[in-house]
């Protein structure tokens, strides 16, 4: 303490002296917060939940601001109803703020001072105040109504503590803002752990590196090192001999347009797509979510954004009967962090301008990542590196996932057979003692709810039920976690009643895997169990230690599994409409789903009052004789068991609808040899080419900004074995250039008939 009040034997003691105790404490607790933990506004606790459909409470916190803490002792209630969108989308920001007031006011006697003339002590009774109290404060703020909704602007002395986002049937989602969480120390000794493991491990190889390149440098030096660089190098040759590129060039590249790294995207003339090759860009195009056509449709039910055929809860597995009961305080505390991995994709186009290209097979060798090319949605997805990247490329089966690509004629699908992936995940970190089960799963089957029976209830504290993997050795696995759930106190019901903890969205479960159910709390809670013998499939583990013990034969979990029970084998769907001003030649649909082996999910549009299916026998039926049509009805059939079946992730998902030009120009970023060249080859190969319809050619940019444009010398067309051309241009230069600037243009008749650039090859003399 940086002050302290100093009495002395028979001192007068007067009222500052007891209030000074007080308030030197404070200025040093408070300096210590300020100086060692954080000196600008950040919170603690409020964690929030969804409370019901468009209700939400946010637990007990404290917020810290220049030293000071603020307290908030009970949890705060929300309730969205009258603000809900109408039929978009809106973000509420709830927010909090510290204040000082006086509080606990009580009657207290107070002596009043003696006259002239002695006389008893006299007292009178005054109001007083006896307690000095640090507040926190919510509240929350909204923003406007989109499709793209934005969050609020809020006044810079608030602290932002969680963003809830509205729909029009609810609350969609709740994200507690951890940038401005106080960091746990726990946290920080975490992560200071896994940094000195790691420089444990890499020290010693840091430490030799200098020595290893040395090695490799001596032995370029060596005869071995000049021998081995000339088999490489005859190699090369060799390849570039069979793609037809001269002994005598001074340099050669390829581009194969799988993305867009060699395309100039700023440049004002490029208005091309680079998407498996070289593409017409669209002329006319509307992007949209998918979406239900009819919020009441008895056949349809909507979860947490995810569209599934109408389904009721049923009890699949009980463990039981309860012979027990196990205290949750009783083994470690520690801090847990969560991976949830989400829902993969699928994508499906239809339409004239999808031509099948030959270079789509490069998704597949190795040296290109189709997930990021794919799968990305308008909005920007950042795709984590989740695989394992070994010799620097891309295994289209590491990790476990396997990504199917289907190329046809006017029909593409992509489809990831994981239902649920680690390319973008969602983490968190919850507090608290944990147990789990973890159990087989036999068949396919979408759970709905997990329920727990409670035989001692503590005063406070909510409890959270995880649903994930196990790992090869049948450990729960909680970077594989697929589904949460969370309720308060109040929420808990005392056994023999069941407390049901439902998942925000049905969550599939595989045939042939392992699950565990976690439950997770840091209250004295207590939940019933089960005879050892009562689920042979199952194992009961704990937390003792900061990591699981050994599996407990003597006891299970009691719980009750429930899953969705669908009303019939096959539903259609009506989805929104598709639109274009115009009229649509294209479909695109990139969406979140899962289709179980079992099940078939299948897109349909309405053509000339017949519905079709977009697959590849259908191929050319939307714009047969010529038509445009500038508004599809859109439905999607599920088909499947009542067991199981598919489903489809409204929230993330995009339709492109589209109508493609009838001419393109693609510029490439500049292209620099070694050194300076008067004469330059370029290839091009163009595919679902037919003369009669289109022209291709191919241009350099060279000079001050690469405003000259340089026509080719001449140019000749070869004809592959499967109909492709072929066509080389001659660029004989008057003078040499260092660099230059390839422009890429075609043209097309109609918009109905296109034709795109699969590569382009150079090389220079």
């Amino acid at each position: 303490m940086e002050n302290t009040v100093l009495f002395q034997q028979y001192m007068e003691v007067v009222p500052d002296d007891m209030n000074n105790l007080q308030q030197y404490a404070s200025d040093s607790l408070d300096h210590v917060v300020g100086d060692t933990i954080t000196s600008v506004p950040a919170y603690s606790g409020f964690a929030a939940v969804k409370s019901g459909p468009a209700q939400l409470t946010v637990a007990a916190g404290r917020i810290y601001n220049a030293g000071k803490v603020y307290a908030l002792g009970q949890s705060t209630s929300y309730d969205f109803t009258s603000i809900l969108p109408v039929a978009a989308k809106k973000i509420v920001i709830i927010s909090g703020w510290g204040s000082e007031s006086d509080t606990n006011v009580t009657q207290r006697n107070f002596l009043i001072p003696a006259t002239s003339t002695p006389q008893a002590p006299q007292y009178k009774p005054q109001p007083v105040a006896l307690t000095h109290a640090r507040i926190a404060n919510l509240g929350q703020s909204t923003g406007t109504e989109s499709p793209d909704p934005q969050a609020p602007v809020i006044d810079p002395t608030l602290l932002p503590i969680v963003q809830v986002l509205l729909t029009p049937t609810g609350i969609s989602s709740v994200t507690m803002l951890a940038a401005n969480q106080v960091p746990s120390l726990q946290d920080v000794d975490n992560r200071l752990e896994t940094i000195e493991a790691w420089e444990a491990g890499a020290a010693p190889q840091l430490v030799s590196l200098s020595s290893d390149v040395q090695r490799l440098s001596n032995d370029a030096r060596q005869k071995t090192g000049s021998n081995l660089t000339g088999r490489m190098l005859a190699r090369i040759a060799v390849l570039e001999s069979k793609n037809g590129i001269p002994s005598n060039a001074a340099d050669s590249s390829a581009d194969f347009f799988l993305d867009t790294t060699s395309s100039d995207l700023t440049n004002p003339l490029m208005n091309a797509l680079t998407r498996e090759g070289i593409r017409f860009a669209d002329n006319g195009a509307a992007d949209a979510a998918l979406g239900l056509f009819n919020p009441l449709n008895p056949l349809a039910t909507v979860a947490g954004g995810v569209l599934l055929p109408a389904y009721d809860p049923s009890l699949r597995l009980s463990v039981g009967p309860q012979t027990g009961q196990i205290q949750l305080s009783s083994y470690s505390y520690a801090t847990s962090t969560l991976v949830q991995k989400t829902m993969s994709r699928v994508r499906v186009r239809y339409g004239t301008e999808f031509t099948v290209c030959t270079n789509s097979a490069y998704w597949q060798s190795g040296k290109y990542d189709p997930i990021t090319g794919i799968f990305t949605l308008p909005n920007g997805d950042v795709f984590k590196a989740a695989f394992d990247l070994t010799n620097g490329v891309y295994s289209a089966n590491s990790g476990g996932l396997s990504h199917v690509a289907v190329r046809l004629q006017q029909f593409w699908t992509d489809t990831v057979s994981d239902p649920y992936w680690d390319r973008i995940t969602v983490t968190n970190q919850i507090s608290g003692t944990q147990v789990a089960e973890t159990f087989p799963v036999g068949q396919d089957m979408w759970l709905q709810s997990i329920g727990l029976f409670f035989t001692k209830i503590d005063a406070q504290g909510s409890v959270n039920v995880v649903i994930c993997q196990a790992t090869s050795t049948g450990l729960p696995d909680l970077t594989q976690v697929i589904a949460q759930a969370s309720l308060d106190q109040p929420h808990l019901q005392l056994a023999p009643a069941e407390t049901n903890f439902a998942f925000a969205t049905p969550v599939y479960l595989q045939a042939g895997k392992r699950y565990a159910v976690v439950v997770m709390t840091g209250a004295n809670h207590f939940v019933a169990s089960a005879d050892g013998t009562a689920f042979p499939g199952g194992t009961f583990f704990t937390v003792v230690g900061g990591a699981y013990a050994q599996g407990d034969l003597t006891k299970h979990l009691a719980f009750n599994l429930y899953t969705c029970k669908f009303r019939q084998a096959i539903s259609t769907i009506d989805l929104n409409p598709l639109q274009l001003a115009g009229g649509i030649t294209s479909l695109d649909i990139l969406a979140g789903a899962i289709t179980p082996g079992a099940t078939s999910l299948t897109f349909e549009v309405q053509v000339n009052g017949q519905w079709i299916s977009l697959a590849a026998a259908n191929a050319g039926a939307l714009n047969a004789g010529g038509s445009l049509p500038p508004l599809l009805p859109l439905h999607a059939v599920f088909a499947g068991t009542p067991d199981v079946q598919p489903v489809l992730n409204l929230l993330q998902s995009n339709v492109h609808v589209s109508r493609p030009n009838t001419s393109f120009t693609h510029m490439a970023l500049p292209r620099t040899p070694p050194a300076a060249t008067s004469s330059i080859r370029i290839i091009e190969r163009y595919e679902s080419f037919d003369p009669n319809f289109h022209t291709g050619k191919v241009t350099i940019m060279t000079g001050a900004g690469y405003a000259t444009e340089t026509q080719p010398s001449s140019y000749s067309d070869v004809i592959a074995s499967d109909g492709a051309t072929e066509r080389t241009f001659v660029f004989n230069l008057g003078a040499a250039v260092t660099s230059w600037v390839t422009k890429s243009a075609g043209t097309t008749t109609s918009a109905l008939k296109t034709f795109h650039v699969a590569w382009r090859k150079d090389w220079v003399l």
